[in-house]
């Protein structure tokens, strides 16, 4: 039976790069969930906004101390 597009599961990059940014953002690693490839993409994409958001108001701390 196919699937539709947005029902395949994750690749293997979108895995890693979840995980990647859950260090950056200093949030829990959620690479061991069972995401599809939209619903990955989708968390990759905030990730990639709380990853940057973290980077600035820890280089603002540094400056600071």
């Amino acid at each position: 039976m196919a699937r539709h597009d947005g029902e395949r599961r994750m690749s293997d990059a979108q895995r890693d790069e979840i995980k990647r940014l859950c260090h950056e953002a200093d949030i829990p690693d959620k690479s061991g969930e069972l995401y599809t490839e939209v619903t990955a993409q989708a968390l990759i994409e905030d990730l990639r906004e709380k990853a940057t958001t973290n980077s600035r108001s820890e280089a603002s701390v540094h400056r600071h101390e």
